[in-house]
């Protein structure tokens, strides 16, 4: 498989970005995972798998998880989660 060189513009781009992030994480602010700041600066998936060693899905499930959830992505899931199992006389009492 030949991968092309990363060109330098996002390259720098990432550098900084994880910079700035290794910054807020040592004043003790929450930072994304590596992959995320990655992935805001402008690098693709697969970009970044090339550089952390993993697989473009693999990252690309990484950055959705590092996603945070709204309130109202939450009320979805509960209500689908319910919609899915709905109570029944048996279970209410529980």
């Amino acid at each position: 498989m030949i991968t092309s060189p990363i060109e330098l513009e996002p390259v720098l781009r990432a550098v900084l970005a994880l910079l700035v992030s290794e910054r807020k994480e040592n004043s003790g602010q929450p930072t994304p995972r590596t992959e995320t700041v990655l992935a805001r600066a402008g690098l693709s998936d697969a970009d970044i798998a090339a550089v952390t060693g993993g697989d473009p899905t693999g990252v690309r499930a990484m950055i959705d998880a590092d996603q945070p959830t709204s309130v109202i992505d939450r009320a979805r899931a509960h209500m689908t989660r319910n919609a899915a199992s709905p109570l029944t006389a048996s279970t209410r009492s529980r």
